[in-house]
């Protein structure tokens, strides 16, 4: 697949991003069918029309749980748009969207709007799998000005696939740098100072298990394990390879592309428990297997750190807030709310947090690889027969911080209370009445709001990330695998992967090199081998139309 350039897209993004942190910080001390046109009934502009639209009730699918007063925030947009859009929300929420996506794509099943992403995502196989509708001719339109102005025509350019918009950028900056949260009571408990670094963190780890066994010392996902790949993965600047954590998204299978030095040719591609053989004739320090893999290895010397159950573990987050471990990792932008909740759920309980990405926790240029895709996406399947009426809630949605807010936050003075003008900040009690995961809908960085009590430092780095000197463009950036000629082979080695996964990425099994090596055999014999000979093909087409 192709993509259009991504310069200017950068620009804008990390302008725009910029003007907000600054004055959140200064107000309160985070090729698969035709293009459908938007028909006659939707060429009207945004504001009230005379008479409005018949009723509908669109149906939306999401990832996470329903929030406990969701309902409340639907009513309140009826409310609003009652007499322009006349629109109602059906969302469903579930725990497996890749799942029940399918399940409804499969049965011709109508759905409006749902969720996809990259990363262990499926946004380009989906897309391959001809399940979303095309969308560019919603933006940069005049007739749906809330899309025009929150989505600008570089960011459209920057997504589109073979010409076609499939997808809808949620973003607020290409990265939100993760942390650990720990317990601060305990680190003054142990006699320790605030923790920076990794190598402080195992020692803080191992006075819990010594002076409280009972507590587990760093909760973590199943599927996640230490930040999908994030923890522990190597630094350094990727100039002829993509890999952990920055491989290439929509492959089913990760592999690590090697390219020669001059960044012409494909020299390699290759995946977790490949045979010595396929390493060899690779350039050093590539052709050495455990180098790519060493990870894994730490991995499993820190698996002791993890409570027992981990391969059951859905939730760390409510493991970490009711005071049954001592740490929890998730990203920076959480970091005001986490502090309430614990501080409101265990008395004399505190927490302190450190970014484990040493190059983003000393503000260092170029700290983080990018391809300038957002990692987030709405999308509307082809199942849907609203679109017009969808992209019309999502242009509401989009035309003005107040809309935006409603699903975002809530209910202004309900669920949540602004402080100045890009400012926010709510109670644990009101965060557990309305909770939405807004990266499904509505992130957006025209409309983000940073909570009030975020501390200096967080501001710093949340600012930082912001801004284009944060990043370097990894090698393959317009690159987008097209799945289309191997969609079969990827539906069939995805759900092997997802049986081994849990015990890799949490270091459950110590000798993961020969369960890998027995895993590749399986996702051989499944067609793994088409998938890699067709990854390696499109990337030199790539390369040699002049790509980078």
């Amino acid at each position: 697949m192709k993509r259009k350039s991504i310069k200017n897209a950068t620009l804008l993004m990390a302008s725009a991003t910029m003007v907000l942190s600054v004055a959140a910080c200064s107000k309160s001390n985070e090729d698969a069918g035709a293009s459908t046109a938007p028909s006659a009934d939707a060429s009207t502009a945004s504001s009230a029309p005379s008479t409005p639209p018949s009723p509908v009730t669109l149906k939306l699918l999401f990832l996470q749980s329903k929030p406990a007063e969701m309902d409340k925030v639907l009513a309140e947009f009826e409310k609003r748009t009652k007499d322009t859009l006349n629109t109602k929300l059906d969302i469903e929420f579930t725990g497996d969207l890749t799942l029940k996506l399918g399940l409804k794509m499969a049965a011709g099943e109508e759905v409006d709007l749902s969720f996809d992403y990259l990363g262990n995502g499926t946004l380009y196989q989906n897309i391959a799998k001809g399940y979303y509708q095309p969308l560019e001719t919603y933006f940069n339109n005049d007739a749906y000005p809330g899309l025009k102005k929150a989505f600008p025509p570089e960011l459209i350019e920057a997504n589109k696939v073979n010409g076609h918009l499939y997808s809808i950028p949620m973003t607020e900056a290409w990265k939100i740098p993760g942390v650990i949260f720990y317990r601060k009571d305990l680190r003054e408990k142990y006699g320790l100072q605030p923790i920076k670094t990794m190598e402080e963190f195992q020692v803080f780890m191992d006075k819990v298990r010594e002076q409280d066994p009972k507590l587990v010392p760093l909760a973590v996902r199943n599927t996640r394990g230490f930040a999908n790949g994030e923890m522990f993965a190597n630094e350094e600047v990727q100039k002829n390879i993509r890999t952990n954590p920055y491989f290439i998204s929509g492959t089913g299978v990760n592999f690590s592309v090697i390219l020669s030095d001059d960044g012409k040719k494909v020299l390699g591609a290759v995946t977790l428990g490949d045979p010595a053989s396929d390493y060899a004739n690779l350039p050093a320090p590539y052709n050495k297997q455990d180098y790519l893999y060493q990870y894994l290895d730490k991995y499993v010397q820190w698996n002791k750190y993890l409570e027992k159950d981990v391969l059951a573990q859905k939730n760390p987050g409510v493991l970490f807030d009711s005071g049954k471990a001592a740490a929890h990792e998730w990203n920076i932008r959480g970091m005001a709310d986490v502090k309430k909740t614990i501080q409101q759920a265990i008395p004399g309980a505190d927490i302190e947090y450190f970014v484990y990405n040493t190059k983003v926790a000393n503000l260092q240029p170029q700290a983080l690889g990018t391809n300038y895709i957002p990692y987030n996406h709405a999308v509307v399947p082809v199942t849907s027969k609203n679109v017009d009426r969808t992209m019309k809630v999502l242009d509401w949605i989009f035309s003005s911080q107040e809309n935006n807010d409603l699903f975002t936050w809530g209910i202004e003075g309900v669920h949540w209370t602004k402080v100045g003008d890009h400012g926010y900040s709510r109670t644990d009690d009101q965060a557990k009445k309305y909770s939405f995961p807004w990266y499904e809908l509505s992130m957006n960085s025209m409309y983000e709001r940073m909570n009030a009590d975020t501390d200096p430092y967080a501001k710093k780095v949340l600012q930082f990330v912001k801004t284009n000197d944060a990043y370097y463009t990894l090698p393959l950036a317009q690159f987008v695998f097209d799945a289309t000629p191997v969609k079969t082979e990827i539906a069939k080695v995805s759900p092997k992967l997802e049986e081994y996964k849990p015990i890799f990425v949490t270091g459950s099994d110590k000798n993961w090199r020969e369960s890998a090596a027995k895993m590749n055999k399986e996702l051989r014999g499944l067609g793994m081998e088409k998938i890699r000979a067709e990854l390696v093909k499109q990337v030199q087409a790539y390369l040699d139309k002049g790509g980078k």
